[in-house]
């Protein structure tokens, strides 16, 4: 899961690293900004993922996701710091979309 998505760059490192292990993954992409989410659209659908990756356009602190769960969740809030980003502590309420023993 990949929450505060912005333009999808860990998406396709995700990919990537999970094509070189031979292993299946599914990303769940999520980000609050309109404008990252029609990037985010476009790159999915240029790039033929969509089997790949969910888009969930919301903010990770009122999301309503209650079947939402992953092994992994990365974020990189921080990216843009000073704009309209949160504090990190916005991630602690999505440990509830982690499984059991996620990190």
């Amino acid at each position: 899961m990949y929450f505060g998505a912005g333009r999808g760059p860990l998406i396709r490192r995700a990919l990537s690293a999970a094509k070189t292990a031979k292993a299946k993954v599914h990303v769940v992409a999520l980000d609050k900004n309109p404008n990252a989410i029609v990037t985010l659209r476009n790159m999915i659908v240029d790039e033929g993922i969509e089997d790949r990756v969910t888009l969930i356009a919301g903010d990770m602190r009122h999301i309503s996701a209650e079947k939402l769960k992953g092994d992994i969740l990365i974020s990189e809030l921080l990216g843009s710091f000073g704009d309209n980003e949160l504090s990190p502590e916005c991630l602690i309420p999505t440990e509830k979309y982690l499984n059991p023993g996620g990190i």
